[in-house]
């Protein structure tokens, strides 16, 4: 009986999971500034009055410096250009770029450019997009813009340097420093450091400024790991170990959103989809998994979004 219950397909693919999400935390090495950039869009906004419907958004993985930039479209050729002009040619090439699975990110255009200019593209799984650190920032520029514009939605883009600069300009406690100091070797001063601005201390030792830039990346790379550890210890307390193997089924969770027009409702909707067989273990919490009932549809999916199949071959092909 208890077989029978466990391995009944609508049993598992309605009832909710209630055990603790899969998958521990996987922190992000720090290497130096520049090595890895993540991209995210933000939008689509209320079109301002420069015509601005979306916002790119670029952060660096070690310093923490973002950039933005407004767009009026959001295709692969805006995302290409500014990537050109305003990232590569200005900041460096990074070793890796890191964006969700977005089309104008999965083009061949952008593909094209990443190869040319030596950048490793690197995707985040479908439904996980907390690998990307422009995630983060996306919820702090949220709560800035929302502050500003208030009931003004069409204003979201009028303070947007001023927002790249407060971020840039703010301690950060996993570095222990500004962005701007890790960046540029350097804090930025603003109209009120230029108020209360003090001379230099002549007693303070004078390092070279090579040098000076190098123990500041030891410093921020030190910090980063304790930060890291301090997160992961805290993440992990509500989180458990999944590990599966190529040739195993599973489930995967599905997000699906309601449609009143067509009388669906999300809740009422199937939890998991499938089943599918892993097919390469790309991790400790990804997966590249093919669909039974589409084997040439192969996608990559978070273990928190999988889970055990229940049941024998034979049930599944019938």
């Amino acid at each position: 009986m208890w077989s029978y219950c466990k391995e009944c397909q609508v049993c598992q693919q309605h009832k909710p999971s209630i055990s603790k999400l899969a998958g521990h935390m996987q922190s992000t090495p720090v290497v130096e500034p520049g090595h890895m950039l993540g991209i995210d869009l933000m939008g689509p906004f209320p079109k301002s009055s420069k015509l601005n419907e979306h916002l790119l958004v670029v952060v660096n993985y070690c310093s923490k410096w973002v950039e933005l930039f407004p767009l009026r479209v959001a295709k692969a050729p805006q995302i290409a250009r500014i990537l050109i002009e305003e990232i590569f040619t200005r900041w460096g090439t990074p070793m890796y770029l890191v964006s969700d699975r977005g089309t104008q990110f999965t083009s061949q255009l952008l593909s094209l450019v990443c190869k040319q200019w030596s950048v490793i593209q690197k995707l985040t799984t479908a439904a996980h997009p907390q690998t990307n650190l422009t995630e983060r920032v996306n919820r702090t520029l949220k709560t800035m813009i929302s502050s500003y514009v208030q009931d003004h939605h069409r204003h979201w883009d009028r303070w947007l340097a001023e927002f790249r600069f407060a971020i840039n300009t703010a301690w950060q406690e996993s570095t222990g420093f500004t962005p701007a100091e890790v960046t540029l070797g350097r804090k930025l001063k603003g109209p009120l450091e230029r108020a209360i601005n003090r001379p230099p201390d002549p007693d303070s030792p004078a390092y070279p400024v090579l040098e000076r830039q190098k123990e500041l990346i030891r410093t921020v790379q030190r910090n980063v790991e304790r930060a890291q550890a301090k997160q992961r210890r805290y993440y992990d307390l509500r989180r458990r170990s999944a590990h599966y193997q190529i040739g195993d089924l599973v489930w995967v969770r599905t997000h699906p959103l309601s449609r009143a027009s067509d009388g669906f409702m999300a809740k009422l909707a199937v939890k998991w989809k499938g089943p599918a067989r892993i097919v390469k273990c790309l991790g400790p919490v990804n997966c590249s998994v093919a669909f039974i009932d589409d084997p040439d549809r192969v996608d990559t999916f978070h273990v928190q979004n999988l889970k055990p199949f229940h049941g024998t071959f034979d049930n599944v092909t019938k």
